[in-house]
């Protein structure tokens, strides 16, 4: 873990980072980021200028994650992203779970890198020109993260069932728009695929997402 004292730049990219960083990145998060990194480029090759496509996805990625930090407030946070495909839907291999101490101020983000994942799905859906959503599922106090490789599951419980507030914004067009609690309950409480409805979780409430802090680019 990593206490950074102002907001994160996600932009970095992993194989940049510091050597020690990468050493505590889960198994099979290196070939997430080649995969969409190689789904980014294919889509960029449809435009008329590919590395100015990729270059403008990734700085609309970097900005919608600083507005989500920035907008998510105090507490333990679980962020994801779900992109539409042929396939079905893209997500991060696991939420990427972070806290926030506005009153330090300081974000504490997992030292792997995995912000850099769901960065490349806003990144993405972006360049995909295609409609994605963010998820961001919040709750007050500390944030237990997953259990490592050979400790007990049962010692290390999803704090999920200690309740979430849960909001989401539709990332399209090179904007973010706030999701409003109907909408977003309609969204997770159904199968992707078959739109069949999901069993409800008494401890989860979806609240109005409201809009997006971008902080203006430098110059």
């Amino acid at each position: 873990m990593s206490t950074i004292s102002n907001l994160p730049h996600p932009h970095a990219r992993p194989r940049d980072r510091n050597p020690d960083q990468n050493a505590h990145r889960p198994v099979g998060l290196e070939e997430r980021f080649d995969r969409l990194d190689a789904l980014i480029w294919k889509a960029a090759r449809t435009t008329d200028d590919p590395q100015l496509a990729v270059g403008q996805a990734r700085e609309y990625a970097d900005e919608v994650f600083v507005g989500l930090m920035m907008g998510a407030g105090s507490g333990a946070h679980r962020l994801n992203c779900s992109v539409p495909a042929a396939s079905g839907p893209l997500t991060a291999g696991e939420d990427l779970r972070f806290e926030i101490a506005a009153e330090v101020p300081a974000v504490i983000l997992p030292g792997s890198g995995a912000e850099r994942e769901v960065c490349e799905l806003f990144a993405l859906a972006h360049v995909s020109r295609v409609e994605a959503i963010a998820i961001l599922r919040s709750r007050s106090g500390p944030l237990p993260f997953p259990p490592a490789s050979g400790d007990d599951p049962a010692a290390h419980p999803d704090p999920i069932s200690a309740g979430y507030v849960v909001r989401g914004w539709r990332l399209a067009d090179g904007r973010s728009t706030p999701i409003d609690a109907a909408s977003m309950f309609a969204f997770c409480c159904s199968e992707a695929s078959s739109g069949e409805p999901l069993p409800l979780d008494p401890n989860i409430r979806y609240v109005n997402a409201r809009a997006l802090v971008i902080p203006p680019r430098p110059g």
